[in-house]
């Protein structure tokens, strides 16, 4: 294959995996525009609404490191089309039971359809970009807020007009699509094979990553950052209606505004690690927790009825909070290897959606206890802690050069 065709083979991948990662997020991550008709539907609290999204995540984070090791046993393709036919089953299954206890379970099984995305996803990066491999994964993960742009601007309008459960339906139905186009399209790196490891194999390498003290102290980092992703996509624009004073239409709109903050970073942090760092994705990591902390506690402080100041913070908070995803992706891979990627995205995958389950209620807790500004502020705090395992990372990095 020439230069030219490679290149040009390798960006169609691109396309086509960020396409599927797109289709897999617009509810997963546009699940807090839902957030003001769930709780109409089933009078909930902001408790309730958190276990909402702790049941999807839940889902994931049980599943991730299986998911992992099938893709490293099966091949991107084939888990692709299952995590979007899993996902938009899992939805339409939602719409389908209208209860507060059937969504929960559904949620769950959305999310271990959701699992499987990104290790999919993320070995197929690997496999198709030796170099300015940074940024094909920041580009492969602005398809999670590309999806939860489309989400809070889309989802809202249908939920208002033919209730929740025909929102659900349409994410079920682009989630399901969009995995079958890009399994259709999807081609496998030149000289590699799909399914070439047995599962035992498989499993033998996610007992070898686990064990990793990079692969921890990386995860630990992003298991911080995930705190404050989590609580951003579930209670930002309840925040912004009940504290900023913002119109339900407005605070939706300033949660897509996130989400392009959240795509920009991507994009932003990748390309500085290749070109800046010199391939170093723990440095940019930690400069994102430290400014998550600064717009954490900016969203805490923000005046009611001030909609200019509260889509500024909005778009700040969606760099730095939900930025990060790249570089951890790229990272885990690395590490891992192309034998090991799946498995290793699987691993810290399961910290980062193991702690996903428990954030959003927790801030939902001290939420209704202590009110939102309380909350933001201590999410600033805790951001902190991120930077502690990101120095042992690092130092781990060095050592292992």
């Amino acid at each position: 294959m020439t230069e030219a065709r490679a290149s040009g083979a390798r960006y169609w991948i691109l396309a086509l995996v960020t396409l599927a990662q797109s289709g897999a997020s617009i509810v997963q991550q546009g699940i807090g525009a839902l957030a003001p008709f769930f709780s109409d539907a089933f009078s909930a609290n902001a408790t309730q609404i958190g276990f909402i999204f702790g049941a999807l995540t839940c889902g994931a984070a049980l599943t991730t490191a299986l998911a992992g090791v099938a893709v490293d046993a099966y091949g991107e393709r084939r888990m692709i089309l299952f995590s979007g036919l899993l996902l938009g089953f899992a939805l339409i299954a939602a719409a389908a039971l209208p209860a507060y206890a059937w969504l929960l379970i559904c949620m769950c099984v959305a999310g271990v359809g959701y699992a499987a995305s990104t290790p999919a996803g993320g070995r197929a990066i690997l496999s198709w970009f030796a170099r300015d491999r940074g940024f094909a994964m920041g580009v492969r993960q602005m398809g999670v807020p590309l999806g939860g742009v489309v989400g809070a601007l889309v989802l809202p309008p249908i939920a208002t007009h033919a209730g929740y459960r025909w929102a659900l339906v349409a994410g079920g139905l682009v989630a399901g699509g969009t995995a079958i186009v890009a399994a259709l399209w999807y081609r496998d790196a030149p000289g590699e094979k799909p399914g070439v490891r047995t599962l035992s194999n498989a499993f033998e390498a996610l007992r070898e990553v686990a064990r990793d003290p990079r692969i921890i102290y990386v995860t630990l980092t992003c298991m911080v950052l995930i705190v404050a992703q989590s609580s951003m996509l579930t209670f930002l624009p309840l925040t912004l209606v009940a504290d900023g004073k913002l119109s339900l239409a407005a605070a939706s709109a300033a949660l897509a505004l996130a989400q392009v903050g959240a795509m920009a970073g991507r994009l932003a942090w990748g390309t500085l690690s290749d070109r800046l760092f010199g391939g170093d994705r723990i440095v940019p990591l930690m400069i994102a927790c430290g400014l998550a902390t600064l717009s954490a506690a900016a969203t805490a402080a923000l005046p009611a009825g001030v909609p200019w100041l509260a889509f500024a913070v909005a778009l700040v908070l969606g760099f730095a909070a939900a930025g990060w995803n790249g570089l951890f992706s790229a990272a885990q891979v690395e590490i891992g290897g192309k034998d090991r990627a799946g498995s290793a995205l699987g691993v810290g995958l399961t910290g980062l959606f193991a702690t996903g389950i428990v954030a959003p209620p927790l801030f939902g807790a001290v939420a209704d206890a202590h009110g939102y500004t309380t909350a933001w502020n201590a999410l600033a705090l805790f951001l902190l802690i991120g930077l502690v395992p990101a120095f042992f990372a690092r130092r781990a990095m060095l050592r292992a050069c």
